[in-house]
């Protein structure tokens, strides 16, 4: 989710840039510049109501291609992201006109994200994450109301949860089924989400004798 936020962050750079007619390329890469992030992209375009980036990374890590549209209120404006790549990331963040110099501080809303993964003992597990409101403010988690879901062929049944701020600027998750007994646990701190799942969720009872938990990591 940190990676998403960077694409917002850069979505509101393009905006700016827009509105005071500075060249979009020009003031992105003047600030990346100057700045200690390691921010790269190949190709970048846009004006004050849509525009598009490409191959957009943080840190040598790949993020993804976004494009993105802008809406306007008498007290805030709304910048609409959408992956166009494999990624299927896809939400909004709102800016109130009246903080509009503090970029560490923004609501998300609608945030929708989905993969596939595979590990060595789960095959084709589907991930969704949904996040109604996610409020940040001084680059820390305020509060956030979404759920996630988990699907595989080898799990059971399907895990959902509900997230939670917490400490430290991290989300947690834990996992239940519909009998709501718990079976795993997410953690998401650093642009990474640390997934438990129990062996008790899963269809192969010989794994049960292998570990308590299948764990993996997603890059978010």
């Amino acid at each position: 989710m940190g990676k998403i936020l960077l694409a917002v962050f850069l979505g509101f750079i393009l905006l700016f840039g827009s509105i005071f007619l500075i060249p979009v390329n020009f003031l992105v890469s003047t600030i990346l510049k100057n700045s200690n992030q390691d921010i790269e992209y190949s190709y970048l375009e846009g004006n004050i109501f849509s525009g598009k980036i490409l191959d957009l990374s943080y840190n040598k890590s790949f993020i993804g291609d976004f494009t993105y549209r802008n809406k306007f209120s008498f007290t805030d404006l709304t910048l609409n992201f959408q992956s166009i790549d494999n990624n299927n990331i896809e939400g909004k963040a709102i800016k109130a006109f009246s903080d509009i110099n503090d970029m560490n501080s923004v609501v998300i809303k609608d945030l929708s994200f989905s993969r596939i993964l595979k590990t060595d003992l789960i095959n084709n597990i589907d991930i969704y994450l949904y996040i109604n409101e996610l409020e940040i403010k001084d680059s820390q988690c305020i509060n956030i109301d979404g759920d996630l879901r988990i699907l595989s062929q080898t799990i059971n049944e399907e895990l959902t949860g509900e997230l939670l701020c917490i400490e430290e600027n991290v989300i947690s998750i834990e996992l239940f089924n519909k009998k709501m007994k718990e079976l795993g646990y997410i953690t998401y701190s650093n642009s990474k989400a640390k997934v438990n799942i129990s062996t008790k969720a899963l269809s192969d009872r010989k794994v049960q004798l292998l570990a308590d938990y299948i764990s993996f990591t997603i890059d978010l």
